[in-house]
């Protein structure tokens, strides 16, 4: 139960930060929205993703791992599909120039705005795990 919660908040901090970043994720009563769908990736991270890595074994031997983010994807798009006030609509990004090079217009539809969602989440999550990390006894 304790690390239910703790990956709860790490997910709700996830969340804002990935909607800070695409602005693509849509909550309509936003703080409950939040939570709740804290609550179902984690139960998923828990639960479920152990589950499925084990039955999808071999594809994932056979990509090096990369089907690892689908798996995430499917958490995301589970929530998504509890939650009718949850949404993730697509992402598109203006081109950004920074220090001469030019950074091309982004457009991600349908699947693949799920799997950037994601990618974008487990990113933040990973960050927030390593800094409340606790450090090691001598």
């Amino acid at each position: 139960m304790k690390k239910i919660l703790r990956l709860t908040l790490l997910f709700s901090f996830s969340l804002v930060c990935a909607n800070l970043v695409w602005h693509n994720l849509t909550f309509q009563i936003i703080p409950w929205t939040y939570i709740k769908t804290a609550l179902i990736l984690a139960i998923f991270e828990v639960i479920l993703k152990p589950i499925l890595k084990i039955i999808l074994f071999p594809i994932n031997l056979l990509t090096l791992g990369l089907f690892r983010a689908v798996i995430d994807t499917v958490g995301l798009y589970l929530a998504a599909f509890i939650f009718s006030d949850f949404y993730v609509s697509s992402i598109h990004s203006a081109p950004a120039y920074f220090f001469g090079l030019t950074i091309p217009q982004l457009n991600f539809i349908n699947f693949w705005s799920f799997l950037v969602t994601s990618l974008t989440i487990g990113f933040f999550l990973n960050l927030f795990t390593i800094i409340i990390k606790k450090p090691l006894k001598k």
